[in-house]
């Protein structure tokens, strides 16, 4: 959508908490990433979005913005990161404003020449610093702060290991911060000349189950470059027997909840949405057994 269509659909949060209800839905996650609207939403519409939300049994969720500004929580310089950490914190004001019960954010991106050793040792300790800080800043706001994995298009932080040894080194310092594996993510490996195994969902076995909460569930498909298709139709990995495995796994962890990201890249998805939601979801529900 151009960034007029993006602001009109992500301002509707009542429209869109009518769709996931009308689906059979029971969680919603709103955007943050540029452009959008709600540094400007008042007290008084965030007050309605959250009353509107419970009169719906309509869960929220806020995934912090991934890009721009927002990108530098792992940035070298104090200046960006301290910058990009209050960002940050105004739209994990904007989600407790609204009642949501988790946040989300990317792990920051660098340029391709600050990928040696020494490059990435100090942007983990800046990015641990920016976790603890934000994730504290949630956890007084009663709001489970979660780290995702970048795509590998980011250079940075992609691989579940590397996430996974922020988060714990956050832990140890008192920080309460979970980890939201997104599989779709690791799949664009394959574009980054790092192959996939035979089984792309074993991956998921080297997720610690105490650090799960909420996960985000989706394809992609390499070559392509496709994110996000659906997936009851994808070629991507996620599919068939792969996307059944996947679910026993996801079944074993328990999150709290998962948030699925399908998204429309043709006309013919667009004039189809409707019929293309239903059996996605319908789909999902017989994989996992709901």
């Amino acid at each position: 959508m151009s960034a007029l269509g993006v602001m009109k659909f992500k301002g509707d949060i009542e429209w869109q908490i009518q769709l996931a209800k009308k689906f059979g839905l029971q969680h919603l996650e709103l955007d943050c990433d540029v452009p959008n609207p709600y540094p400007e939403f008042s007290i008084r519409r965030c007050q309605e979005i959250k009353e509107f939300a419970l009169e719906n049994n309509i869960s929220l969720s806020v995934h912090l913005t991934y890009s721009n500004a927002g990108a530098s929580v792992c940035s070298l310089q104090e200046l960006d990161r301290q910058s990009a950490v209050y960002i940050q914190k105004q739209y994990i004001d904007f989600a407790s404003n609204i009642g949501a019960i988790y946040v989300v954010m990317h792990p920051g991106t660098a340029p391709f020449y600050m990928l040696s050793e020494l490059f990435l040792k100090k942007l983990k300790t800046q990015l641990v610093k920016s976790v603890i800080e934000l994730s504290k800043y949630s956890s007084q706001r009663n709001i489970k702060f979660h780290l995702e994995n970048n795509t590998a298009f980011d250079n940075v932080f992609y691989e579940p290991e590397d996430c996974i040894e922020v988060i714990n080194l956050a832990r140890s310092q008192g920080a309460e911060v979970y980890f939201n594996f997104d599989i779709g993510h690791w799949f664009t490996r394959a574009d980054k000349g790092k192959a996939l195994p035979d089984d792309p969902v074993e991956i998921m076995n080297k997720i610690p189950k105490e650090l799960v909460c909420e996960l985000h569930v989706n394809d992609y498909v390499p070559e392509k470059i496709t994110f996000h298709p659906p997936i009851n139709q994808t070629e991507g990995p996620l599919k068939g027997e792969n996307f059944r495995r996947y679910a026993e796994i996801v079944k074993k962890l328990n999150p709290e909840v998962l948030v699925f990201e399908t998204a429309f890249k043709t006309l013919e998805q667009v004039k189809n949405r409707e019929r293309i939601i239903k059996e996605e979801t319908k789909y999902i529900k017989e994989v996992f057994g709901i």
